[in-house]
């Protein structure tokens, strides 16, 4: 956002004089565009709390693939970093991680195999 002239004198007098706060009036078109801001910020936030919800619910999931999601969890390697070594865009992997799309086989294997995991066969008593 910009500041009025009126506004940078205001911060600039208040800087010579050693004060920490400045109370700025906003223009009417400074409060729209702020507002514009904090809206945009909230709905970026609850997206994220919204993915992050999928996340956990997907490595809740019994089975191959609710194991391999919380192996990528629990690798703390960061999701690009993850997603560069198998060959896919961060995006896809998050996604699997939400469980909202399936990885090529190729990819799956090579993540597996990234993480040091191995397919073992319960057998049943």
């Amino acid at each position: 956002m910009e500041l009025t002239p009126e506004q940078q004198q205001q911060i600039q007098r208040a800087k010579a004089t050693g004060e920490k706060r400045v109370n700025l009036d906003f223009t009417d078109q400074q409060k729209t565009a702020w507002q514009r801001a904090a809206r945009q910020v909230q709905d970026e936030r609850c997206a994220t709390i919204g993915q992050m919800e999928k996340i956990h619910e997907a490595a809740q999931q019994p089975g191959f693939f609710g194991d391999v999601r919380r192996a990528i969890s629990s690798s703390r390697r960061p999701l690009s970093e993850l997603a560069a070594t198998i060959g896919v865009e961060p995006s896809l992997l998050s996604e699997f991680r939400a469980a909202e799309v399936e990885l090529p086989a190729p990819s799956l294997e090579k993540l597996i195999a990234e993480l040091g995991l191995r397919l073992m066969q319960e057998i049943p008593r």
